[in-house]
């Protein structure tokens, strides 16, 4: 990664040459040239109608030409373009060289263009989204919602009318505990979210391009006879050898400079994407885990074809885990409130306040009624979150939401500006949530595979003493989790001369954890991989990162913050993650970060798939933060609306 901004270090001049002989010709190569001049074009992605199309720089509203480039040619010689992200790359001769964002004519058929006369040659192009043609991120045409009642309805007749999938369905029913009915539809809606990858569209925005800074490079041939001599896999970006392997262009001119003429402009661009709630929330059918549901529809919030087209943003349906059940005090109260807060006094007395049999036994839910937990705020331009509040004692429930972001990107540094609920009172206790900004792979299916690992990855739902390995998959998540915990882990992890300055008592101060997950699936690939603590030093900070045992699927590291940021009317929280490391920030403003947390390759398997954004509010169970300060179930039911706001989310 050292070489990452090699081309920076280039002379200010207009172009880099090296030609097939010692004579070197000027062939003045300018890229964006119809953009205003600099060393730097800063260009932000139009993201709008992205969603379903992919991200295309420029786009027709900011350039209808596109890129204009020029350079200096002679009659008869064959030249093309070439592009590649500079900030999210590995080193180009590398063995993830090919993972690298680089392209260059939007058709991939066309190869090297011929110059047809002496002088000036100006031309066009556009960064695109799976720039090299890759027919594994290729799909049904899904410019159109693909779930209505009657796609549903077709569906279901389908399954009926074969005997031996209606004969599964009747067993899959009764074993899961649902009727008939209600397994057709969650079958149905199975097929048709698989069936989208499977066609003859180009699903570009399976590949976004990547933020950050982005160069040129001009490839320049004399000659036919020399062309024929070059890799068909850089003539054509698309074509790989027997192996399936890419030619990285970048890689092969710099160590074949005698056959062409090469130039790279010092002149770059720097992208990113500023995902705002401007266009709405759009709310996925296809994403609701039961048929048992209702939805409040609004202008800005629903499942109409516009919101599906433009909202950059759609409600998140956090899974409910089952693995504890909490035995919660059946009163309602908020813990964080003005006038009337929740007690130490109080939390000690419910300790033996009820019996057995009038604790609420039940888990934390997800709305059954979409689109009624989120608000869009006009005024401030902010999507608000809502824990929904308590008022009948017979139907207690501790309500968790969630928005994700329908733009995919592999690498960047994301930055949300957000309002989360303050989380203590002024007796420090804890409101009972964990504030979330997190990143999650985009899609289940093979097309957004992990690199395959040479130890295996671990299925994130095999909790199993056994567990089968898996070459490739899909799962891949980078976690800010904000919970009230204890800042150390448990005693027992420690070193004998730690045991007794590793524990305090979390109660008596106002802090709460900031915990930074990346979830590796126990890939053992990484050669500092280990269980138990694990010392990571960056920049002269030791972070303890914690594996709980050597099959445990994540690697998480705690810090912590005070509960006074979320006093403030916003906060930045940042996840940098780069090709071979990860770091957390947060800070008062995008200027003033600090790092709360680190890791990289040696230590954990960085995932290389394309993910998506998600804020929630949930209800966890305090069995997952060890050693437990406060727990789940001697916290009250909330009373009135718990409620976080998100402005706005940058890629760069």
């Amino acid at each position: 990664m050292r070489n990452r901004f090699w081309f920076l270090l280039l002379p200010l001049v207009v172009f880099m040459m090296f030609s097939c002989d010692e004579n070197r010709e000027d062939m003045s190569f300018c890229p964006m040239a119809n953009f205003p001049e600099g060393d730097v074009v800063r260009l932000d992605m139009d993201l709008q109608g992205v969603v379903n199309k992919g991200i295309v720089i420029p786009s027709q509203r900011q350039n209808e030409a596109g890129f204009v480039f020029k350079f200096r040619g002679k009659k008869g010689q064959y030249y093309k373009i070439y592009y590649q992200n500079e900030s999210y790359k590995f080193d180009e001769n590398s063995d993830y060289g090919t993972e690298n964002f680089y392209g260059s004519w939007e058709d991939v058929n066309v190869g090297f263009k011929k110059v047809e006369k002496d002088g000036i040659v100006v031309d066009t192009l556009r960064i695109v989204g799976n720039p090299r043609d890759e027919r594994k991120y290729y799909g049904t045409d899904v410019s159109k919602k693909l779930y209505t009642q009657e796609i549903l309805d077709g569906y279901i007749e389908s399954i009926k009318n074969s005997p031996k999938y209606y004969n599964s369905i009747l067993k899959k029913a009764e074993k899961n505990g649902y009727t008939v009915e209600q397994q057709l539809t969650l079958d149905a809606m199975w097929l048709i979210n698989d069936n989208k990858n499977k066609g003859d569209c180009n699903h570009r925005w399976k590949r976004n391009p990547r933020a950050g800074v982005y160069s040129f490079m001009l490839v320049v041939c004399d000659d036919e006879e020399t062309l024929k001599t070059l890799d068909e896999r850089v003539v054509d970006i698309s074509k790989t050898d027997e192996h399936g392997a890419f030619v990285n262009p970048y890689a092969y001119f710099a160590k074949n400079r005698d056959k062409v003429n090469v130039a790279v402009s010092p002149r770059v661009l720097k992208t990113r994407a500023v995902i705002t709630p401007e266009a709405g929330v759009f709310i996925d059918e296809l994403k609701v885990k039961t048929n048992e549901y209702d939805i409040v529809e609004s202008k800005k919030i629903g499942t109409s074809e516009k919101l599906y087209e433009d909202a950059l943003f759609e409600q998140f349906f956090c899974q409910v885990s089952k693995q504890f059940t909490l035995r919660n005090i059946p009163v309602i109260k908020d813990v964080v409130s003005d006038d009337d807060p929740y007690t130490m006094a109080e939390y000690e007395a419910n300790k033996t306040r009820f019996d057995s049999t009038e604790l609420k036994h039940n888990h934390p839910v997800e709305s059954r009624l979409l689109g009624a937990t989120l608000r869009i705020d006009e005024d401030k331009n902010g999507l608000v979150l809502i824990n929904p509040g308590n008022d009948d004692i017979e139907n207690l429930k501790k309500e968790s939401t969630g928005v994700r972001t329908r733009v995919g990107f592999t690498y960047g540094k994301f930055r949300g500006k957000i309002k989360f609920p303050v989380m203590l009172n002024d007796e420090n206790i804890w409101n009972g949530l964990t504030n979330a900004f997190w990143l999650l792979n985009q899609d289940n299916h093979a097309w957004n595979n992990r690199r395959p690992s040479k130890s295996g990855y671990i299925n994130r739902s095999d909790d199993s003493d056994n567990p089968k390995r898996l070459t490739d998959y899909f799962y891949s998540e980078i976690d800010i989790e904000i919970v009230k915990a204890s800042k150390y882990w448990p005693v027992s992890y420690y070193n004998s001369r730690e045991k007794k300055r590793k524990v305090e008592d979390g109660t008596k101060n106002n802090e709460v954890m900031y915990a930074c997950t990346n979830w590796d699936l126990a890939s053992s690939d990484p050669k500092k991989f280990k269980s138990g603590i694990s010392i990571i030093n960056h920049e002269g900070h030791d972070y303890e990162a914690m594996r709980w045992t050597k099959l445990y699927k994540a690697l998480t590291i705690r810090t912590p913050i005070s509960n006074e940021v979320f006093k403030n009317d916003y906060y930045y929280y940042e996840i940098e993650w780069r090709p071979t490391e990860i770091i957390w920030r947060i800070g008062p403003t995008p200027d003033d970060m600090h790092v709360v947390g680190y890791m990289n390759e040696e230590n954990t398997c960085i995932p290389n798939n394309q993910m998506i954004c998600i804020m929630t509010q949930e209800y966890h169970y305090s069995e997952w933060w060890p050693p437990v300060v406060f727990w789940q179930g001697l916290i009250p039911y909330n009373k009135t609306d718990i409620e976080g706001e998100i402005f706005e989310i940058v890629v760069e």
